[in-house]
C-alpha cells in the first residue's frame, strides 16, 4: 500500500507515469496539487501529461485493468470533476480540453469499454458520461440482459452543454454541440450539427463554435 495526501494505492503492477514536456517519469510523493488518485486493484495505468491545473478533482480505479489517460491542457483548471474506472474499462481525454464544475466520467461493467474524449473539447459544468447504468434490464422471456454497456465517443472539437447526460452508445462527430440539460443515448455521425433534447435529437446543421463569449466573439 501507498499512501499520501493525493495518493492511494493498493496492489499490485500499477502504474502511474507523468509526462512533462516530453518526459516521462513516475509520480512522486507530492502527488498532483488539487488531484487525489485511488487505485485498488491489479495491472492498472495511469498515464497524466502536464500541464495540467486541478482543484479538488478525483480518480479512482477499481479492479484489474484499468486505464486512464489525460493530455495536456493550457484551459481553465477541473473543478471538482470525477473520474471512476472498474471492471477493465478505460478513460481517455484528449489535448487541450476544458472540464468544467462537478462533471462526472463513469467507465465500468464491461471490460474493454471506455469513455473518449478528443482534443479541443469542452464539457461544461454537472454533466454526466456513463457507458453502464449500474443495474439490468433483463429479456422476461429469456433473461438475457438488454442494456450491455457501450462506449461513449466524443471526436474533436465537441461542446457538451451544462448538465447534460451521455449514455453508452453514445458517438459525438466532430464541431458538434448538445445543448444544455440533454440526453444522448445513440451515434450522431454527421458533424457541425446542434442537438439538444430528451432523447437528444438534430436541431440545426451546418454550424461550428469557439469558446468565446459573443461580444468577444465579435471583437476579434
Amino acid at each position: 500500500m501507498q499512501e499520501n495526501g493525493y495518493l492511494k494505492v493498493w496492489g499490485a503492477n500499477n502504474t502511474i507515469t507523468i509526462v512533462d514536456r516530453g518526459v516521462e517519469h513516475s509520480l512522486g510523493p507530492e502527488g498532483i496539487p488539487g488531484l487525489t488518485i485511488s487505485i485498488n486493484g491489479n495491472n492498472n495505468n495511469v498515464r497524466i501529461e502536464m500541464p495540467l491545473r486541478f482543484e479538488d478533482c478525483k480518480l479512482a480505479l477499481v479492479g484489474d485493468n484499468n486505464s486512464f489517460s489525460i493530455r495536456s491542457s493550457n484551459k481553465t483548471r477541473m473543478l471538482r470533476v470525477f473520474f471512476y474506472i472498474a471492471d477493465g474499462c478505460a478513460i481517455e481525454i484528449g489535448k487541450n480540453c476544458y472540464i468544467n464544475n462537478n462533471a462526472s466520467f463513469i467507465a465500468k461493467e464491461k471490460a474493454g469499454t471506455k469513455i473518449s474524449v478528443g482534443n479541443n473539447c469542452v464539457i461544461a459544468a454537472d454533466c454526466l458520461l456513463r457507458c453502464g447504468d449500474g443495474h439490468t434490464l433483463i429479456n422476461e422471456y429469456n433473461g438475457d440482459p438488454l442494456n450491455e454497456p457501450s462506449d461513449i465517443v466524443l471526436e474533436d472539437h465537441v461542446w457538451v452543454g451544462a448538465r447534460c447526460v451521455l449514455l453508452k452508445k453514445t458517438y459525438l462527430a466532430e464541431n458538434s454541440v448538445v445543448g444544455a440539460m440533454s440526453l444522448v443515448n445513440k451515434r450522431f455521425d454527421i458533424p457541425n450539427v446542434l442537438i439538444a433534447g430528451v432523447p437528444a435529437k438534430i436541431v440545426k446543421s451546418g454550424i461550428n463554435w469557439d469558446l468565446a463569449d459573443y461580444k468577444t466573439y465579435m471583437d476579434e
